[in-house]
């Protein structure tokens, strides 16, 4: 139910022409029908509101797409995601007509760069093992994969006999330590001689690891059609190293590491396509975009998800009442929270609101509701896209 005494002027960085300049309180039907054929005002609404999702043609396949039997086995579901090719990659890269093995090339770069070897250096064994196998390079994953479920206070104790009652047979049954150590000193998974250095324009600061971040998002994609509801968010992957890329965020649990967006399914999780922040230098929001707003359309451009009615839940961060009518024209709709430095008209922003009181207001298919839980609480700003 419309109400025109609740209805004002507003923008959000469009032209004022978008909207039309409404005054006075009357909720007179002469005052509404003195409003301009082209206005677009926001009006207050009551619920319950008239249901449109029966006008929401999602038809998409949802689920799993090319698994593999019932019957297989854990490992087959691992290897969707972290293939055989991948895993022959790392190990051997065809360049100039010649197989090469990225840890054997890394570390014979590595060991004629410094120019003097200690005698009894591990150094001197690692051509006398041999070359990195396919069957090495699963257990090099396994046992780090295990590292994260067995957790102990430095590498070298998972291969320690000195105390029974902390003796992990399995490590020791996979790898010596010493060839551990040495496939982690050296392991690669692209040549780092290949890329450029950090004065090139070419210069992109995850490419040692950017090879792999593909491999996630094509096989994401290969193997699983989300479901309607879709989020977006930001995740860290903790680290310290010495990276341009390191970011450091107070409110995460780890504080300082690697950044990515990630575009996910709402129900399940499931992680659809992800993305690497590299910093403003070279990952810089064009002009007159919210940062917030810019990763939402490249997230959902890049993983192919624009005008198949799909619905995106975001935070305050990415939320912008801009971006609800950008996605709209898009075939996407739109929910989220929005933060209170953020345009929106008055009655939104600084509403007068009993506790368990809420106001809702629409323009067109955009609504925005804001909510107060209790008194001595800020009210909580929400914004919906529908489609007619």
């Amino acid at each position: 139910m419309a109400d025109s005494s609740d209805s004002e002027q507003f923008s959000d960085g469009e032209s004022d022409d978008d909207f039309e300049v409404l005054s006075g309180s009357s909720e007179s039907e002469d005052e509404m029908n003195e409003v301009p054929m082209n206005a677009n005002p926001w009006f207050r609404v009551r619920p319950p509101e008239i249901d449109y999702l029966h006008d929401q043609r999602f038809v998409e396949n949802s689920g799993p797409q090319n698994v593999p039997a019932a019957d297989a086995k854990p490992i087959d579901y691992f290897l969707l995601f972290l293939t055989l090719d991948f895993l022959r990659h790392i190990v051997r890269e065809r360049q100039t007509g010649k197989n090469l093995h990225l840890p054997v090339k890394y570390a014979q770069d590595f060991i004629t760069s410094r120019q003097r070897v200690r005698r009894f250096s591990r150094l001197h064994s690692w051509f006398k093992v041999g070359a990195v196998t396919l069957a090495e390079m699963k257990g090099f994953i396994s046992v780090i994969l295990n590292m994260g479920l067995i957790r102990k206070p430095s590498i070298t104790e998972h291969w320690n006999t000195k105390f029974p009652s902390q003796d992990t047979i399995w490590f020791r049954d996979i790898f010596s330590r010493n060839r551990f150590q040495s496939i982690l000193n050296f392991f690669h998974i692209v040549d780092s001689n290949a890329l450029p250095n950090q004065n090139d324009d070419n210069y992109s600061p995850p490419s040692k690891f950017q090879c792999f971040v593909d491999l996630f998002n094509r096989q994401s994609k290969l193997h699983y059609k989300p479901k309607q509801n879709l989020n977006i968010d930001e995740s860290l992957i903790a680290s310290k190293g010495r990276s341009c890329i390191i970011q450091y965020i107070p409110s995460k649990a780890a504080k300082f590491g690697v950044k990515l967006w990630v575009l996910a399914e709402a129900v399940s999780g499931y992680i659809y396509q992800l993305s690497v922040y590299k910093g403003r230098q070279f990952n810089p929001t064009p002009q007159g975009m919210l940062q917030g707003a810019y990763v939402v359309n490249k997230l959902l451009d890049v993983a192919g998800l624009f005008h198949k009615s799909y619905h995106l839940f975001t935070d305050s961060f990415f939320s912008s009442i801009n971006l609800a009518k950008v996605l709209l024209t898009k075939g996407t709709f739109f929910t989220g929270t929005l933060r209170a430095n953020r345009q929106m008209p008055n009655s939104i922003k600084h509403p007068v609101l009993q506790e368990k009181e809420c106001v809702y207001i629409r323009q067109g298919n955009i609504l925005l509701c804001t909510y107060k839980e209790r008194n001595g609480r800020k009210p909580v700003f929400f914004k919906s896209s529908t489609g007619k």
